[in-house]
């Protein structure tokens, strides 16, 4: 997989919106054909996160994304819910720290507070001296590549680009990660063309189905219920299969106002 840290479009996006005198907010987007799902969205110590786990071939894995603003201490409380959710983790993101011992050209106090956080977790960070801000004549490193192992070690071809705009002053990051993530599966429905539909067909084969069960049998328990369910069921299927055309091409269901409403309160009730 590979891995771009700074804007994306054309992807599943998953944010924490903050805004206040600390910091503007995070964002993580995931290729649409990535089977994943947001488990983290907070803002604990003043350090904004946003996590999604993926399943990929050797398991699940937990990509957070993080900001934490210049005058804010790193949370060591933040990456101990991080590993509580899943110990393979990996975290991009802008930390503002800044340590000789890690690759930086000097060392701040958030730097002195990563190595304390390096030396006292599972967590490890990708060791080289590449810059990652570059703002009036001043480099530096400040965003950063945490991983737990074995993640770490599956982690190659660090590399910055061009700076995207003049006023971040953070250049792109991208790495590969040997790691392959698992597509989504295709969805198992059966589409029909109900108007091609011939009706009379599909009644006639209903009721020859249905007429196969036995009257006279009782339904006195669940299982009773469920093997009647199922008869009925794959009645209907049976009978749609034989008079009902399917359609080869892709349903677009309008999602009303209301139902849009309703999921952007869900969201903001999770935050």
């Amino acid at each position: 997989m590979h891995f771009c840290h700074a804007n994306a479009a054309s992807a599943k996006k998953y944010k924490d919106e903050i805004f206040n005198r600390f910091g503007g907010g995070v964002l993580l987007a995931i290729r649409k054909e990535i089977s994943c799902y947001e488990v983290f969205s907070q803002n604990i110590d003043n350090n904004e996160c946003v996590a999604v786990q993926i399943s990929t071939q050797s398991g699940t894995l937990l990509i957070c994304s993080l900001y934490i603003p210049p005058q804010i201490k790193i949370s060591s409380r933040l990456f101990d819910q991080l590993l509580n959710i899943n110990n393979n983790c990996l975290i991009m993101g802008d930390l503002n720290a800044a340590s000789t011992l890690l690759g930086s050209r000097k060392t701040n106090s958030k730097g002195i507070q990563l190595q304390d956080l390096l030396n006292n977790t599972a967590f490890s960070c990708i060791d080289d001296n590449i810059t990652t801000y570059e703002r009036n004549n001043y480099e530096e490193k400040l965003d950063w590549i945490l991983a737990t192992r074995p993640i770490i070690f599956c982690i190659n071809n660090v590399n910055t680009h061009m700076l995207l705009d003049t006023v971040s002053g953070h250049k792109p990051l991208t790495f590969d990660l040997m790691i392959m993530g698992d597509d989504k599966p295709p969805s198992p429905r059966i589409q029909f063309s109900f108007k091609l539909a011939n009706w009379s067909l599909y009644r006639h084969i209903l009721n020859e189905k249905l007429m196969q069960w036995d009257v006279n049998r009782k339904i006195v328990s669940t299982n009773d219920i469920d093997e009647y369910t199922t008869f009925i069921s794959e009645s209907i299927v049976a009978a749609a299969r034989s008079a009902i055309p399917q359609s080869s091409g892709k349903i677009n269901i309008e999602i009303s106002p209301v139902t849009k409403h309703l999921i952007n309160l869900k969201h903001q009730f999770y935050r």
